[in-house]
Protein backbone atom coordinates (compact mmCIF):
# COMPACT_ATOMS: atom_id res chain seq x y z
CA UNK A 1 0.00 0.00 0.00
CA UNK A 2 1.31 3.37 -1.40
CA UNK A 3 1.84 6.21 2.05
CA UNK A 4 0.63 9.61 0.99
CA UNK A 5 1.73 12.77 2.71
CA UNK A 6 -0.47 15.68 4.00
CA UNK A 7 1.57 18.48 5.26
CA UNK A 8 -1.62 20.81 7.33
CA UNK A 9 -1.81 24.68 5.73
CA UNK A 10 0.58 23.67 2.30
CA UNK A 11 -0.52 23.36 -0.94
CA UNK A 12 0.68 19.65 -1.67
CA UNK A 13 -1.62 17.31 -4.13
CA UNK A 14 -1.91 14.00 -4.01
CA UNK A 15 -2.41 12.58 -7.44
CA UNK A 16 -3.80 8.83 -7.89
CA UNK A 17 -4.58 6.75 -10.92
CA UNK A 18 -7.37 4.85 -10.59
CA UNK A 19 -7.66 1.55 -12.96
CA UNK A 20 -9.64 -1.31 -13.48
CA UNK A 21 -8.64 -4.57 -15.02
CA UNK A 22 -5.06 -2.67 -15.10
CA UNK A 23 -7.07 0.23 -17.51
CA UNK A 24 -7.39 3.63 -15.95
CA UNK A 25 -11.10 4.46 -15.09
CA UNK A 26 -12.25 7.35 -16.87
CA UNK A 27 -13.57 9.96 -14.15
CA UNK A 28 -15.37 12.13 -15.98
CA UNK A 29 -18.98 11.67 -14.98
CA UNK A 30 -17.72 11.63 -10.97
CA UNK A 31 -20.30 13.65 -9.41
CA UNK A 32 -19.40 13.15 -5.82
CA UNK A 33 -16.07 12.12 -4.19
CA UNK A 34 -15.91 11.15 -0.26
CA UNK A 35 -12.76 10.19 1.96
CA UNK A 36 -12.92 9.82 5.84
CA UNK A 37 -9.99 10.29 8.15
CA UNK A 38 -11.01 9.13 11.66
CA UNK A 39 -14.03 10.56 12.63
CA UNK A 40 -13.69 13.85 9.59
CA UNK A 41 -15.06 13.08 6.76
CA UNK A 42 -14.00 15.22 3.47
CA UNK A 43 -17.16 14.90 1.02
CA UNK A 44 -17.54 17.07 -1.89
CA UNK A 45 -21.40 18.29 -2.25
CA UNK A 46 -23.91 15.83 -4.28
CA UNK A 47 -25.31 18.42 -6.34
CA UNK A 48 -25.73 15.93 -9.14
CA UNK A 49 -23.37 16.99 -11.40
CA UNK A 50 -20.43 16.42 -12.91
CA UNK A 51 -17.83 17.18 -10.56
CA UNK A 52 -14.90 18.71 -11.95
CA UNK A 53 -13.23 20.47 -9.00
CA UNK A 54 -14.52 21.86 -5.49
CA UNK A 55 -11.15 22.68 -4.74
CA UNK A 56 -10.17 19.95 -2.24
CA UNK A 57 -10.81 16.89 -5.46
CA UNK A 58 -9.79 17.88 -9.10
CA UNK A 59 -11.20 15.41 -11.79
CA UNK A 60 -9.61 17.90 -14.64
CA UNK A 61 -7.09 14.76 -15.75
CA UNK A 62 -10.51 12.52 -14.84
CA UNK A 63 -10.87 10.87 -18.35
CA UNK A 64 -7.33 9.54 -17.83
CA UNK A 65 -7.88 7.88 -14.26
CA UNK A 66 -6.20 10.44 -12.52
CA UNK A 67 -7.75 11.67 -9.64
CA UNK A 68 -5.99 15.08 -7.49
CA UNK A 69 -6.78 15.82 -4.05
CA UNK A 70 -5.63 18.54 -1.98
CA UNK A 71 -6.08 18.34 1.63
CA UNK A 72 -3.94 21.13 3.06
CA UNK A 73 -6.46 23.19 4.34
CA UNK A 74 -8.82 20.54 5.65
CA UNK A 75 -8.99 20.39 9.38
CA UNK A 76 -7.85 16.87 9.49
CA UNK A 77 -5.60 16.16 12.53
CA UNK A 78 -2.10 14.77 12.45
CA UNK A 79 -1.96 10.93 12.82
CA UNK A 80 -1.77 7.98 10.40
CA UNK A 81 -4.81 6.99 8.46
CA UNK A 82 -6.35 4.15 6.13
CA UNK A 83 -8.74 6.88 4.18
CA UNK A 84 -11.64 5.06 2.24
CA UNK A 85 -12.17 6.49 -1.15
CA UNK A 86 -16.08 6.74 -2.26
CA UNK A 87 -16.59 7.70 -5.92
CA UNK A 88 -20.17 8.49 -6.91
CA UNK A 89 -21.66 9.18 -10.39
CA UNK A 90 -24.85 8.87 -12.04
CA UNK A 91 -24.97 4.64 -12.32
CA UNK A 92 -23.68 4.68 -9.13
CA UNK A 93 -25.61 6.56 -6.86
CA UNK A 94 -24.90 4.93 -3.62
CA UNK A 95 -20.79 5.44 -4.50
CA UNK A 96 -18.02 2.45 -5.11
CA UNK A 97 -15.67 1.95 -2.95
CA UNK A 98 -12.31 2.25 -4.57
CA UNK A 99 -10.05 0.67 -1.69
CA UNK A 100 -8.21 2.57 1.12
CA UNK A 101 -5.30 5.05 0.76
CA UNK A 102 -2.67 5.41 3.65
CA UNK A 103 -2.31 8.71 4.66
CA UNK A 104 0.01 10.42 7.49
CA UNK A 105 -1.48 13.69 8.65
CA UNK A 106 1.84 16.09 9.49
Amino acid sequence: MTVEHVYSGHDNIIKLLLKEDGEAVDLSSVTRITMSFGTTEIDTSDAGTTLTTDGTFDLSEGSSGILSIRLGDQEIESGAYESEIVIYDATNDNGVVWGEVKIIVE
